[in-house]
């Protein structure tokens, strides 16, 4: 089976996590969690990194920074993994769900803007923005960001799937106010789990920090004043990120060249939609998808991938729009015909790094193997 997106370690992770296990710093505390905030902040041209468990409780500590409560409305696409959503019930706030576009498969301006107006009209006070750059490629932010200062407004990115990724020559993640990273197994770099927070406002990192273990006031004699969390990332963890961080480039150039394979020979196929790349953004492509559409390819998005787990090929569909959930069914949203439109026609297809040739050339002829066998039948 030719997995989706595992992780690829070749570098110094083993030399890193045995010096963590020699010395016995295998916790919240020692050189390489430092090491990992000040190289991941370096790497993103940014002030400020914060470590922490995974990218849910980045989300959740950016929003704690804004100052979400209980009532309060933040925007956020139903696109998304439920990971971007979740944090906001978290604060006690309401996710308010917004349309996506075919330029980004991110965040619409146009339908944010409506939304916030709309709202606003009904006295409802938009607190924070949560744009999340799906599968790497970056929303258009400039509207956005001109939004939130005209109606002062959070803006947070969730770039848990766009290390790598820029926006007009920015690395995702360090445009809003607040950018947030996942180091999970299956993205570009991996911790095993972990995620950061990353800020130009000191303040904010250091409120981050301070929250994220256990909101130490006195830590010999355990003094809290107020409710923290245990957020705090590992050594042992951290040791693992600073060894695929020494490998982003080429882990990223690998992307590229993938990225180019899956264009280059699934372009000519009829009902194949590919990979957005916006002229003004530099997509990680963490993850190669494609939409397909049923008339013209000849079966359907949840068909195809069947289709291929039977012949050795791992894909998953697009995450399903949280807004069809239950537990957030009854939240406020804008129209949501190209989220649904997107979830039903979208399949990831193997991403990862360190994907073979061979293993390429497979995926793609099955893919050209299940349209011939599917337009032969309908004829």
């Amino acid at each position: 089976m030719i997995p989706l997106s595992v992780p690829h370690f070749s570098g110094n992770e083993w030399t890193y996590v045995k010096e963590c296990i020699d010395t016995n710093w295998v916790s919240s505390a020692g050189r390489f969690v430092d090491l990992f905030e000040e190289r991941m902040a370096d790497y993103l041209g940014i002030e400020y990194g914060v470590a922490v468990v995974n990218g849910t409780a980045a989300i959740h500590l950016a929003l704690k920074l804004t100052g979400v409560e209980p009532g309060d409305r933040v925007l956020v696409p139903s696109l998304t993994f439920i990971a971007s959503v979740n944090p906001i019930k978290y604060c006690g706030a309401e996710p308010v769900f917004v349309e996506v576009n075919r330029e980004t498969w991110g965040m619409d301006p146009a339908a944010a803007a409506a939304k916030v107006e709309e709202l606003e009209a009904k006295g409802q006070k938009v607190k924070a923005m949560i744009v999340v750059h799906l599968f790497g490629h970056p929303v258009d932010l400039d509207p956005l960001v001109e939004l939130c200062r005209r109606h002062n407004i959070w803006l947070i990115e969730d770039a848990t799937e766009a290390l790598g990724s820029e926006y007009r020559g920015k690395k995702a993640g360090t445009i809003g106010d607040i950018g947030c990273f996942s180091f999970n197994g299956n993205k570009l770099i991996t911790t095993g789990g972990g995620g950061m927070l990353v800020t130009r406002e000191q303040s904010l990192a250091e409120k981050a920090r301070y929250l994220s273990q256990q909101a130490k006031d006195d830590p010999e004699n355990f003094i809290h004043r107020e409710i923290g969390y245990n957020y705090r990332l590992t050594n042992i963890q951290a040791a693992l990120g600073v060894a695929q961080l020494e490998q982003i480039n080429g882990f990223l150039k690998k992307k590229k060249a993938i990225a180019a394979w899956y264009s280059q020979e699934l372009a000519s196929l009829d009902g194949i939609t590919l990979t957005p790349e916006q002229p003004w953004a530099n997509n990680s492509f963490w993850l190669y998808s494609i939409l397909v559409d049923p008339l013209k390819f000849g079966m359907g998005s949840r068909e195809l991938i069947q289709y291929l787990r039977r012949n050795g090929v791992q894909s998953r569909p697009f995450f399903y729009p949280v807004h069809r959930l239950p537990m957030y069914e009854a939240c406020d949203r804008t129209e949501m015909k190209e989220t649904m439109l997107l979830w039903e026609e979208g399949v990831n297809l193997p991403s990862s790094v360190s994907l073979t040739e061979e293993d390429l050339h497979r995926v793609v002829e099955v893919i050209r193997q299940a349209h011939l066998e599917s337009i032969g039948a309908v004829r």
